[in-house]
């Protein structure tokens, strides 16, 4: 049976959803680090003097207490979102969009822009999945209908989030809806590419990662992708087997979840103020080999101390995401292995440079599983060439086998599984009392 063409209805309404996308996922962007700045000042401030550090460990559980309210008042803003929208597509979830999109804005910039080792980018997929929802049951839209909004919105919330369009539409595909069709790819296509010319619009079109020197790869030097290939992809199930351990851990820790909620906030200011460079998500970590790389002992402390973090904040449920901090610690674990072969003499200054670049898009397939996605994201928020695409490409799929050798499951549906397992068990204890 031939397959219906987008109506124009649909086609309305998923520029609509584009174009709201757009603003409130750029609102978001710009809101982060203007919080950023300002705790910045406040761990200069924290380090002044012993009255003050405590001043500032108590301003910081302090936010964690106002997030706490956000994740009571809507426990389905917890983590990145992604779990839970492609739980909504799947008919295994359901939420308000609206109480959604305000508590997800409220606590996620709180979250993020406090310098937890969270990411934005899984955040804005919910924040835009809400919208698009908020747009189909506003207007009737049938079931299919809907799914093609909420799809498109929350590839939108990605694009807009990094600018990049193309890896958006992938996502959308690849990730969320799992299969393409025409009408599946029109009304994304058109949500996602609204929503990143009014992010453009609003924000500029400057790349995510500026890369400061054009990144090739003598032919020489492709044997040592093998070896990067194989160490990313181990990272990439090392990763999943991390945040998945922490996530049994926080569930069988029997406090509220005020105390869940502040006791990231209580760790990650002890560690600021013991060193500052751990603020964030971790974009400062990629750039690092551009602008005067750290030592190799130094860049293995940098890994596991970031994984660390990452895993007190998101696992808590706090409303952030694993996206960005994933990249960033791939780009370390590329930038561990460049270093090595680099003090070995068996690769030289440029080669290091990209290892830390093509190791993102390698970490992201591992942990994801969504290859396609990886390359593309890192090429767009990078202004990559054709260049590295090749490189990128074979380090991406060998970390990919790597991680599916080692029956590694994808990160977003083992967290799904999780957040189902956890509903039914709260069903049977009700029944129970």
């Amino acid at each position: 049976m031939k397959e219906k063409r987008l109506d124009f209805k649909v086609g309305l309404l998923s520029i609509l959803s584009g174009l709201l996308v757009g603003v409130v996922v750029s609102a978001f962007r710009l809101m982060i680090p203007i919080l950023t700045g300002l705790v910045n000042e406040l761990i200069l401030f924290g380090q002044e003097s012993w009255l003050h550090t405590l001043l500032f460990i108590l301003i910081f559980s302090m936010i964690g207490l106002v997030v706490s309210w956000n994740v009571k008042k809507e426990p389905m803003i917890g983590g990145s979102g992604i779990p839970q929208v492609a739980g909504k597509l799947s008919g295994k979830l359901d939420f308000a969009w609206n109480s959604i999109l305000v508590h997800k804005l409220m606590g996620g910039i709180l979250t993020i822009g406090s310098g937890l080792t969270v990411g934005r980018e899984g955040p804005s997929v919910q924040i835009g999945a809400a919208i698009g929802q908020g747009v189909a049951e506003k207007n009737n839209l049938s079931v299919p209908n809907q799914k093609y909004l909420i799809v498109g919105a929350a590839g939108a919330g990605m694009a807009a989030a990094f600018n990049s369009p193309v890896s958006g539409i992938i996502f959308a595909l690849e990730e969320l809806l799992k299969k393409t069709s025409r009408r599946g790819f029109l009304s994304s296509s058109l949500t996602i590419i609204t929503a990143t010319l009014v992010s453009v619009a609003l924000l500029g079109s400057k790349f995510t990662l500026s890369i400061p020197i054009s990144l090739e790869l003598p032919g020489k030097d492709y044997p040592y992708l093998v070896l990067l290939g194989v160490i990313i992809g181990l990272s990439g199930v090392f990763f999943n087997k991390v945040i998945l351990t922490g996530k049994h851990l926080y569930a069988k820790w029997s406090v509220s979840t005020t105390i869940k909620c502040i006791f990231p906030f209580f760790v990650t200011a002890l560690f600021l103020l013991w060193d500052p460079r751990l603020l964030g998500s971790g974009e400062h970590f990629i750039l690092m080999p551009f602008e005067g790389n750290a030592t190799f002992a130094t860049l293995v402390i940098f890994y596991f101390v970031k994984l660390f973090l990452l895993v007190v904040a998101f696992a808590s449920g706090l409303p952030g995401g694993i996206f960005f901090p994933l990249l960033a610690l791939g780009s370390l674990a590329g930038n561990i292995v460049g270093t090595g072969l680099l003090m070995g003499g068996m690769i030289d200054q440029n080669t290091l440079l990209v290892f830390t670049v093509v190791a993102m898009a390698a970490h992201f397939a591992a942990i994801v599983r969504a290859p396609l996605t990886g390359i593309f994201l890192i090429l767009e928020m990078t202004g990559g060439s054709i260049n590295y695409l090749l490189p990128v490409a074979l380090v991406t799929f060998i970390a990919y086998f790597i991680a599916e050798l080692c029956q590694s499951d994808p990160i977003y549906e083992s967290l799904l599984e999780l957040m189902l397992a956890g509903k039914t068990n709260e069903r049977e204890w009700e029944k129970g009392v």
